[in-house]
């Protein structure tokens, strides 16, 4: 093998027969990841990488990283070292060139603030972190040689820059010692390693035999999860005559963790192996003192104050997990040939604590512990401190899959969503202070006081950078006091926010009021400013309708003027993923749901740009059919009662080419929006395997549209046959949680993959489309990473997404672009 050039220096100094570093040299990836290691050779020093190009650049740091802006640590340039480097750990032999124990002390991505090559020549190089550890600007500033000194002796100084990341007081160093990647302090992995052995269970210390109700049994392949059912308070356990175990709600992904001989699989509560997507985390299995086990519990990531955050994990995952996750397990299902769930559950988290107290600390599993009796001052304390809420569980209950009245959840404090009317900024900081709340009430917009909790440095910069653009045109809501008025930045009410809070005053103020994150999830796409803007081409005035006023859905329904100036708004968005698209038409004429209607073909009075054309369908027939090909008349169907829009995935230009194909992930009876979503992100990862780019829509019901672009090589039949094939194989990676065969009996507890959309002449909703429900929700194309943060797609409708739009964009502009072909997969119907 061919030493590169870089790497020369590197490998000179070391035998790799000998010790466990990389050789190096055999990936080359694009990033710009970094990693300091804490490095026991001669004697404890820190190393700085820095990724560069196909190599990591590196300085030896004798004293480590302070975030004391005053602190100038010398830092020594050494042997460039390869990208294999950044996640090693372990014990460099002695006698072997830096010999002794490195630990990963922390790792994150960086940015340089200038040309890289320029700073590194010149001697002045700025850059930034983003770590588990270190992060903010810093500083590598290269030293004059000293008289007599060797000119290739590269000495520099590292140092923290004055930003929000520096903290004069703290010595990071001390303060987390721990290795990021495995939880180890560098003297516990300098310990003498034990010899390597299978697991096995301590027979003497572990005796899932001898709890009442366990009985002999094989592990099954999969438990469905225990549900709690929603209460207004914790059981006290007093009226009940019961004794309650309460726990702390995580703000996670539940997960089951099976362990089959040491090796784990971590299976989602739809059921889906997730087991890749979790980084490190599935390695901490491997320490537990048995073979088999099924433990129940959520994966979190936690902040600074040890509060698992939903946003924190989803940061976590899309950078890829690495060592960030914790398991926080609650209950133990079966052991070494044991079934447990009819064992009384106090005797399960007895069993499961027992098993977990050799783990440390530091470990990435830990127990969840819970408090007996009354939950009262567990869930106020929750509630102090912003956590979810409290799960009580009956000590006494057995195992049961599915909602049960055996375990109840509370959640903290009060919680509503309220819009952001303003903010307040904090001299000190020179940042965001507090969010002035509001809420409509008699079609007015009415202040509730300021919140100035729940949000961290990032979120109040994200905040604040969104709130900037929209103080423009900005009034104040009624009820601001006077000293409000003064000090309050008043922006237009298009953002809205989840708030916990403890009540209310007597004049409807917020009391200890708690951010908990935006509502407007879904569309985090910045608008481009080259994109066309289409609906520039209709003058808005000619937006004209009869019976503007005309309830639909309901006596509190929107008006049939509400929808026509919905498409109005979102029209820069829509019309892109319309225009020159076979469209079905769904119209409410009366507003009533009995008289909607399907309209596929020419009707009396259509609209100029909305163009009739023939072509054959599947049947053989020669049918007429509708294409948007302006934006007036696309305008213009709002006078003819257009709720909903349904395209076909082709142009008509080229119609027996289709460019999308759309995959319905319909979910059947007793599958929650959770479920869906993990189920989507488990098709979405499959998708990418077969080299396709997969887009996420909400389907504007309990669904989501997953879209491929494709290259629009083949036809029809052969398209539909491909997704065939490629729904079946899809079904198989989780046959649990996924079904290709129609009937709502075959869809008990799964999820049907609809592929039949993509047979000529199927439309499925067009991107931005209403639909003809209840308050309209919308099918809304959103990110793949806030795809996981909704909580209610139905949010999503014509009232709040063309505010949404309007600052954050359509994550789908680009679409076109990721293009690929269909590959082959066996399985196809015939």
């Amino acid at each position: 093998m061919t030493t590169p050039p870089k790497l020369k220096a590197y490998r000179a100094k070391r035998e790799f027969a000998k010790t466990p570093e990389p050789a190096g040299g055999l990936v080359s990836i694009d990033g710009n990841r970094f990693v300091v290691h804490k490095h026991h050779a001669t004697a404890d020093h820190y190393d700085l990488r820095l990724q560069v190009g196909d190599v990591l650049k590196s300085w030896a740091v004798p004293r480590g990283p302070s975030l004391n802006p005053a602190d100038k640590r010398l830092a020594v340039e050494t042997e460039d070292h390869p990208l294999e480097y950044i996640d090693f750990e372990g014990v460099i032999p002695e006698g072997e060139y830096g010999g002794g124990p490195m630990i990963v002390w922390d790792t994150g991505s960086w940015a340089p603030m200038d040309d890289v090559e320029k700073s590194l020549r010149t001697g002045a190089f700025k850059f930034r972190l983003a770590g588990d550890k270190l992060n903010g600007g810093w500083m590598l500033t290269r030293l004059k040689p000293k008289p007599g000194e060797d000119e290739n002796k590269k000495n520099w100084l590292l140092f923290k820059e004055r930003d929000l990341a520096a903290d004069t007081a703290l010595d990071i160093l001390t303060a987390r010692p721990e290795s990021v990647k495995s939880g180890l302090r560098i003297e516990e992995l300098a310990a003498p390693a034990k010899p390597a052995a299978k697991p096995a269970p301590r027979q003497g210390s572990l005796k899932p035999g001898t709890l009442p109700g366990a009985f002999k049994a094989p592990m099954l392949a999969r438990i469905e999860p225990q549900l709690a059912t929603q209460v207004p308070k914790p059981p006290d356990g007093e009226d009940t005559k019961q004794v309650w175990l309460h726990e702390i709600k995580f703000d996670g992904y539940r997960t089951m963790a099976h362990l089959t001989d040491g090796a784990v699989k971590l299976i989602t509560r739809g059921g889906i192996d997730w087991t890749k997507r979790y980084g490190d985390l599935p390695h901490a299995f491997a320490k537990l003192p048995c073979c088999d086990a099924i433990i129940d519990g959520e994966i979190v990531v936690l902040d600074a104050k040890g509060i698992s955050r939903f946003a924190l994990l989803q940061d976590a995952l899309a950078e890829g997990a690495g060592s960030k996750l914790h398991f926080y397990a609650f209950d133990l299902l079966h052991l070494d040939g044991w079934d447990l769930t009819k064992a009384p559950l106090v005797r399960r988290k007895a069993l499961l604590a027992q098993m977990l107290s050799g783990l440390g600390a530091n470990s990435a599993i830990q127990f969840s512990d819970h408090v007996e009796g009354s939950g009262q001052g567990l869930y106020d304390q929750a509630s102090e401190l912003g956590l979810e809420g409290v799960v009580s569980k009956r000590a006494t209950a057995i195992y049961q899959s599915g909602r049960s009245k055996s375990w109840t959840k509370t959640k903290a404090l009060l919680s509503d969503d309220f819009v952001i009317a303003g903010f307040t900024i904090s001299n000190a900081a020179e940042g965001l202070a507090a969010l002035g709340m509001a809420e409509f009430a008699d079609g007015e917009l009415h202040y509730r006081g300021k919140v100035g909790t729940g949000f961290d440095a990032a979120t109040a910069g994200e905040l604040l950078a969104r709130l900037e653009p929209l103080r423009e045109g900005a009034t104040a809501p009624e009820g601001a006091p006077r000293e409000i008025m003064r000090e309050m930045n008043w922006v237009r009410p298009l953002l809205s926010a989840r708030i916990h809070y403890a009540n209310r005053t007597s004049d409807n103020a917020l009391r200890h009021g708690v951010f908990r994150g935006l509502r407007d999830v879904g569309l985090s796409t910045p608008v481009s400013s080259k994109r066309k803007r289409l609906i520039a081409e209709a003058d808005l005035a000619t937006i004209w309708v009869t019976n503007p006023t005309r309830r639909l859905f309901g006596k509190t329904g929107p008006t049939k003027l509400d929808i026509a100036v919905y498409y109005a708004l979102v029209g820069d968005f829509m019309l892109p993923h319309i225009l020159g698209r076979p469209v079905s038409l769904v119209r409410c004429p009366t507003g009533l749901p009995k008289d909607c209607f399907f309209q596929r073909h020419a009707f009396t009075g259509m609209p100029p740009s909305v163009v009739t054309f023939e072509a054959t369908n599947s049947e053989g027939e020669t049918k007429s059919y509708l294409s948007v090909e302006g934006a007036k008349g696309y305008l213009a169907l709002a006078q003819f009662g257009v709720v909903e829009f349904h395209t076909w995935g082709t142009h008509r230009a080229s119609l027996d080419r289709p460019d999308q194909i759309v995959l319905d992930l319909d979910p059947g009876e007793g599958i929650d929006w959770r479920e869906v979503v993990e189920a989507a992100v488990h098709i979405k990862d499959e998708l990418e395997r077969l080299g396709l780019v997969p887009f996420a829509k909400t389907s504007g019901g309990s669904g989501i549209h997953i879209t491929v672009p494709v290259t629009g090589k083949q036809n029809w039949k052969k398209l539909h046959q491909a997704t065939s094939a490629i729904a079946t194989h899809l079904a198989t990676t989780a046959p649990d949680t996924f079904t290709t065969t129609m009937g709502k009996d075959n869809r008990k507890k799964r999820i049907f993959i609809d592929y039949h959309r993509n047979a000529r002449g199927h439309t499925s909703a067009a991107p931005y489309s209403l639909r003809a429900r209840t308050n309209l929700p919308a099918s809304t194309p959103v990110s793949w990473s806030d795809l996981e943060s909704i909580d209610a797609p139905q949010d999503l409708n014509y009232s709040s997404l063309p505010g949404l739009l309007a600052t954050s964009g359509d994550p789908w502009a680009e679409i076109d672009k990721f293009a690929r072909d269909l590959p082959v997969v066996s399985g196809a119907t015939k």
